[in-house]
């Protein structure tokens, strides 16, 4: 191992400025899957990147977005690890809060910024450049190794289950790795075993054909209000009331509950870095809620005059976006059959509930002994690292454990504060290097398996 750690390390600082060229290419191409700007021209770079370097690459035809496959050795004798990552990126957003141009990646301070630096062309570069490691310092890789990215993780990973079901051969593998993510706030890698689901809805309530004058505030009735009431009968007092809601929450078990009290006190962290102390009920511990229980925010509410000016409106219409993250085993179609019916019995005929998405919880049990591997790892290279049974975000993990029935672990390794999804993401060169290093030692512990 040692003489490994030392010739991997060797390799990253040789090559450290041709490393953090590989992931400035990617970045300065635009993806964005809820425009489709770059998307197809995006895929065909990495197809070509992946060809270079000795891997079987394929672009398959999915709609919306093309997937791409890859494949590097067939040895039966051998583990197989599939690696999945995404290509495609959030749009940019108000480009005056940019520090920098989002598709010129620059580097200030040590760190790139560049919208997909972090989520997801940074990791996605260090798992190819931690093959191409492998290949040039040993001629071949100690494990088998299949590659699935996709074009629109961002947009709710459209295509690719049926993708994965007219391939599940194909793309059978031991386990299922990514990175995708950011450390926690005390920066500390974290290595993820399952995910939470999420049901995303537009409510839409309409209750005259325009706005009009607010002097008519006293006989008509105001959009906004009636939609602020729905809200307060939707979630109150930090619980959720649709009908149904936590039936089907499965409790955290003591193996859980042991490793969540283990994990440091961030309050501290959170405060100085969102001027704000988290809110959690005392018997599940701020990790426990956090990673353990359903949540449901308001993510969008629109309404009457938003503009300049002081405009004195009484509204027709309101608009609220909310994502619902769902925790195993809860079904999103069912609490969405629950949440039209719940509005409907309020009365409230006049709500228009359109679903944007659903996506199943995953979970792996802690028990896999792909952990230990992956642990020593992250450890090896972070020098330390938190295990979470389940984290608080959602990622498409169903697709690995539900339809390839493959273990699934992901490490979160980008900056804590990386901004995803917001002006002026960003990713440092040191946890980009250190993200290759911990794909090829993961791939090397995984190796010495029985």
């Amino acid at each position: 191992m040692l003489d490994f750690e030392k010739r991997l390390a060797d390799y990253v600082e040789r090559n450290e400025q041709e490393l953090v060229g590989r992931m400035a290419d990617l970045v300065r191409r635009p993806s964005i899957s809820s425009s489709g700007e770059g998307v197809s021209e995006c895929c065909d770079f990495i197809v070509e990147r992946m060809r270079q370097i000795g891997i079987d690459a394929r672009r398959h035809e999915v709609r919306p977005y093309p997937v791409i496959t890859g494949v590097l050795g067939d040895d039966p004798k051998k583990k197989t690890v599939l690696i999945y990552a995404h290509y495609d990126v959030q749009p940019v957003g108000d480009l005056s809060k940019w520090r920098t141009e989002p598709f010129e990646p620059t580097v200030i301070d040590g760190k790139m910024y560049g919208r997909g630096t972090a989520d997801n062309k940074g990791p996605l570069a260090a798992h190819l450049c931690a093959v191409e490691f492998f290949l040039r310092e040993y001629g071949e890789l100690p494990v088998n190794v299949k590659f699935l990215f996709e074009g629109c993780e961002e947009s709710n990973s459209a295509g690719l289950q049926d993708f994965i079901n007219e391939h599940v051969d194909m793309l059978k593998s031991d386990i299922t790795y990514f990175s995708d993510g950011s450390k926690n706030h005390n920066d500390t890698p974290i290595i993820a075993l399952g995910v939470k689901g999420m049901l995303y809805v537009e409510l839409r309530l309409t209750t005259m054909t325009r706005d009009l004058h607010s002097q008519y505030a006293p006989v008509l009735p105001s959009a906004a209000w009636q939609m602020v009431e729905l809200l307060g009968k939707i979630k109150k007092d930090g619980r959720c009331l649709i009908p149904g809601f936590y039936d089907d929450v499965t409790p955290i078990t003591p193996q859980e509950r042991e490793i969540y009290d283990q994990l440091p006190d961030i309050r501290d962290n959170l405060k100085q870095t969102y001027n704000a102390y988290p809110v959690y009920d005392p018997e599940l511990g701020y990790y426990g809620q956090l990673n353990g229980m359903p949540s449901c925010n308001i993510s969008g509410l629109l309404s009457g005059h938003v503009g300049a000016g002081t405009a004195t409106v009484l509204t027709s219409t309101a608009m609220a976006r909310i994502d619902m993250r769902l925790v195993a085993a809860q079904d999103g179609e069912k609490i969405l059959r629950s949440l039209k019916q719940y509005i409907r019995d309020l009365g409230y005929d006049n709500v228009e509930v359109i679903c944007h998405g659903i996506t199943p919880p995953s979970k792996t049990p802690i028990d896999t002994p792909y952990l230990a591997p992956v642990e020593r790892a992250t450890d090896a290279v972070f020098g330390k690292s938190m295990i979470y049974p389940n984290r608080p975000s959602t990622a498409p993990d169903y697709f690995w454990t539900s339809l390839l029935k493959t273990p699934t672990i992901q490490v979160r390794w980008c900056d804590f504060d990386s901004d995803n999804h917001a002006p002026n993401e960003h990713l440092s060169l040191n946890n980009y290097l250190r993200g290759i290093q911990l794909t090829a030692t993961a791939i090397h512990e995984i190796s010495k398996m029985p």
